[in-house]
């Protein structure tokens, strides 16, 4: 099934959080306002892109072997591509999308300069208030570590404040606990924050709900006392 949006209202950390996980290969088109940029996806790594025309040739283009040699690129030379027309374009919000799984046929494989989990917490720096707001609306939210949180992000290049952030993050202090003990601006923390859930590495910690006592229990202990006193 395709996955389409627009990136005004579905950000790069929600699509590539999506392609990811179910480590989906397939084509990732984008509209741009200026081009529009096919993303070459490998079972959820994206290893090329390229500006197209004419968008039908994408999906006529099956063999990728011999599309990047019809296009004279070498393997090695694949990733420049991928910084040159997206990580260069993660802070732009204008543009739709489209994601279709198949059509093109991986004979070999590849190097991955720019792990798709990089991209992603690339991605989640330029978020903006308001789209952080979607998942970190609450300074009361709790979140803890998933396990194996650590090998995760070993294939991530966080800043000194992304790891702040995340050796902050324990499943007793809130948001806004985050907050005030990083002494960072709360932006900074929130995107962290967004950064890590679409990673998988964090998740919401359900608060315990306290049972209220059963009133039939209630009921017995205080008959229990009335035989006491008999």
């Amino acid at each position: 099934m395709a996955l389409t949006g627009d990136l005004k209202t579905f950000n790069f950390v929600d699509i590539l959080q999506i392609i990811a996980k179910d480590r989906k290969s397939g084509i990732l088109l984008v509209e741009w306002q200026d081009i529009t940029v096919a993303y070459y996806v490998k079972d959820g790594e994206i290893i090329f892109a390229r500006p197209v025309d004419r968008v039908f040739r994408v999906y006529a283009e099956r063999d990728f072997d011999l599309l990047i040699e019809k296009l004279r690129i070498s393997k090695e030379n694949l990733f420049r591509t991928v910084q040159r027309f997206l990580i260069e374009r993660l802070d732009m919000k204008e543009g739709v999308f489209s994601f279709t799984p198949g059509f093109v046929r991986y004979n070999t494989n590849y190097s991955v300069v720019y792990p798709v989990e990089n991209i992603i917490m690339m991605a989640s720096r330029t978020l903006t208030p308001e789209e952080v707001e979607r998942k970190i609306s609450d300074e009361l939210i709790l979140f803890e570590p998933v396990e194996g949180s650590e090998e995760r992000l070993k294939r991530v290049e966080l800043t000194p404040e992304e790891r702040k952030v995340f050796s902050l993050v324990n499943g007793e202090r809130t948001v806004y606990d985050i907050r005030k003990d990083s002494g960072l601006e709360n932006l900074t923390v929130d995107r962290a924050l967004y950064g890590f859930l679409a990673l998988g590495v964090i998740k919401r910690k359900k608060r315990e709900k306290k049972q209220k006592p059963s009133i039939a229990l209630d009921l017995l202990m205080k008959i229990i006392e009335r035989i006491r006193e008999l």
